[in-house]
């Protein structure tokens, strides 16, 4: 691979995910064009690309299907919260993690007890939630009862 223009941008998830599947769609295609099932140069890149996909795609992402993000998804975010005026290493992280409660909220956004009203934090995870969609699991709480309700002894690091 060849790097042609360097940029400093930075990708949101979504952005990644859409860049491999469709990589993944022209390897495929130009395998079949040449009757093999795809035209991978290597099978390690096969194995990072289907990887990378699964990661993005599994529980809790915001990703996982069916998933409400589209294109239009990062401008209609921005546009929403612009009001709040959010940095944009901010707007990237709410965008890849979709924060549900003000406890998450408050690890993506600096100092937001000092920037914010009493209040305002809940306003921003509605309209997180109106533009992202919400997640109808709270990670947190089904991990809890597979434990007998109790988060006693449970490692993180299995």
């Amino acid at each position: 691979m060849k790097i042609l223009e360097t940029q400093s941008a930075h990708l949101t998830n979504y952005e990644v995910l859409k860049h491999v599947e469709s990589m993944r769609a022209r390897y495929d295609g130009a395998g079949r064009r040449h009757g093999q099932p795809s035209a991978m140069k290597s099978g390690d890149l096969e194995t990072v690309m289907k990887e990378l996909m699964d990661y993005l795609r599994t529980p809790p992402s915001p990703l996982k299907p069916p998933s409400r993000y589209t294109k239009d998804t990062i401008r209609d975010l921005f546009n929403a919260l612009r009001p709040y005026n959010l940095t944009k290493a901010e707007l990237l992280m709410i965008l890849n993690l979709r924060p549900q409660n003000v406890g998450v909220l408050d690890t993506i956004i600096e100092e937001m007890d000092d920037r914010f009203k009493h209040g305002e934090e809940e306003e921003i995870l509605r309209l997180i939630g109106d533009v992202l969609g919400r997640d109808e699991v709270d990670w947190g709480e089904e991990e809890e009862e597979r434990h007998g309700g109790t988060m006693e002894g449970v490692s993180f690091y299995e």
